[in-house]
């Protein structure tokens, strides 16, 4: 319990009461050991949570902050301390469908999207844009409402 406390208060002036709470009850879902013991843990726990950490920043904290293999509630808020200040991927993407939304009305066309997951970033190929459209419920040659569509995006996958 004082380490709990101790955790609480160093963590307070980044996190509100609630985040911590939040964080700590799925740390305490998936740590069944009470301890992260590899980065598999830590990407469903951090994607759980709503985060989209890659898996080198995932491989990075995991080298960077375990202690004998092993990560400890504190040390798992310090890294979603880290992460936090560096992810902004709601912003982001709303900035990305933004300029392509000349006339600023909150859609942008399919096809648009579907070119632009297929030949930038990290690639999408056309099965995995299809099931994507088809999860988000957009029309291959309609509009997506991007504020939708990014919600869908950031949702976590569920792991079962």
């Amino acid at each position: 319990m004082k380490t709990f406390i101790y955790v609480r208060n160093r963590m307070a002036r980044f996190f509100s009461k609630s985040d911590i709470d939040e964080f700590k009850e799925c740390f305490s879902f998936y740590a069944r050991q009470r301890h992260i013991v590899n980065v598999e843990e830590l990407k469903i726990i951090m994607r759980s949570l709503g985060y989209s950490p890659t898996i080198v920043e995932l491989q990075t904290y995991y080298k960077k902050y375990q202690k004998e293999g092993k990560i400890d509630f504190a040390t798992f808020l310090d890294i979603m301390h880290e992460h936090s200040q560096n992810e902004k991927c709601q912003e982001e993407l709303v900035a990305a469908f933004q300029s392509h939304d000349i006339q600023r009305r909150g859609y942008v066309n399919a096809s648009e999207v579907k070119n632009i997951l297929t030949q930038f970033g990290e690639k999408l190929n056309k099965r995995e844009v299809d099931a994507l459209f088809r999860e988000a419920k957009i029309q291959p040659n309609g509009q997506v409402k991007y504020a939708d569509f990014i919600k869908t995006l950031l949702t976590p996958a569920p792991d079962y």
